[in-house]
């Protein structure tokens, strides 16, 4: 089974549709080896205070610096048009999720990209039990992304301000007719500029880490695109803060696994599908992260801590190659 690690990753065979990245240092075995890697291994360490505190500052201390970026890219949009812009957004986004992830000290291992198309668009349909989820998501994931969110989120000085310049669909829990326009606004975005779609449709993070019956209406939007839906298990996160953010807690820095499943075709889908779509995708999720929990076969390499330099440097390759040869990583970021 390949995997691909995105910390610190020595490249094996060649990039593309099945490529292989092997994290350094950790092997990992088969036969419940990464079951026991979590519940043995990461059962040992201890959540840290000072590392809690060290998170925060650059959760906090990099908003700023990063989100100011951002939401400059505004200036460039009448030179790049705005979906560039936005692609740009977007890689800004994924360098502070990457930092905020080397803080911590997690590290995490990608499984089952080769089931995906390099260039293609997706909507990925996770599990939510971390408030680590969605910067995993968004690090691990080689894929120009957009979120799935509530609308409370945009209201964030500069964090939110650059979230809703990124293209992100936001949801009104509370407004029934602004949400259904929220999602056909998003249909439209997506025909004119295709982009895949992170989406968490358990609606909250889980209380104890079972995986809650997922909400349709995110799915909708898939089905009104036409997008293929990929179930993605994130696997461990729950270990590092657990479910609550509303409290200072000691952060374990722990091993974190996200399994890509096959995509689901929504092509033949019709709005009658949804609750057989739903199903269909939490079942899968439950299969992939149950497969983790009891330890069942080799759920790939362990990887190594994120390193600083990686956070700039590990972004996934331009469809654009010409810009990356005129001006190396940060021309990439206008592809």
């Amino acid at each position: 089974e390949k995997t691909r690690s995105c910390l610190s990753p020595r490249v094996v065979g060649k990039a593309g549709k099945g490529a292989v990245r092997v994290a350094n240092g950790h092997t990992q075995g088969r036969g419940g080896g990464d079951h026991a890697e979590c519940q043995g291994v990461d059962a040992d360490y201890k959540g840290s205070t000072l590392r809690s505190v060290w998170t925060l500052v650059n959760a906090v201390g990099w908003v700023p610096i990063l989100g100011t970026v951002a939401l400059s890219c505004a200036l460039l949009i009448p030179f790049l048009g705005l979906a560039r812009a936005q692609k740009l957004v977007w890689r800004v986004s994924t360098i502070y999720f990457r930092v905020v992830l080397w803080a911590t000290g997690i590290s995490y291992t990608v499984i089952g990209l080769e089931n995906l198309e390099p260039l293609g668009n997706y909507f990925f349909v996770c599990n939510h039990e971390s408030i680590y989820d969605i910067p995993i998501a968004f690090a691990a994931l080689p894929f120009w992304l957009i979120a799935i969110a509530k609308s409370a989120i945009a209201y964030f000085p500069l964090f939110g301000w650059a979230v809703a310049l990124g293209g992100t669909i936001f949801i009104s829990r509370s407004n029934h007719k602004r949400a259904v326009e929220s999602l056909d606004a998003g249909k439209e975005s997506l025909l004119a500029k295709p982009r895949s779609v992170l989406l968490f449709p358990e609606g909250t993070r889980s209380d104890d880490g079972v995986v809650r019956p997922f909400k349709k209406g995110g799915l909708v939007l898939a089905l009104q695109a036409g997008m293929d839906c990929v179930p993605v298990a994130i696997c461990g996160t729950r270990r590092i803060v657990g479910r609550a953010v509303d409290k200072f807690e000691p952060i374990v820095a722990c091993r974190v696994k996200v399994i890509v499943g096959k995509p689901i075709s929504t092509t033949h889908m019709s709005f009658e599908d949804r609750d057989q779509l739903a199903d269909r995708l939490h079942q899968e999720v439950v299969r992939m992260k149950n497969k983790w929990e009891d330890g069942v076969g080799n759920l790939g390499d362990v990887a190594s801590p994120e390193s600083f330099g990686n956070c700039f440097r590990s972004l996934p390759p331009s469809d654009k190659p010409w810009y990356g040869r005129m001006f190396g990583q940060f021309g990439k970021m206008f592809a």
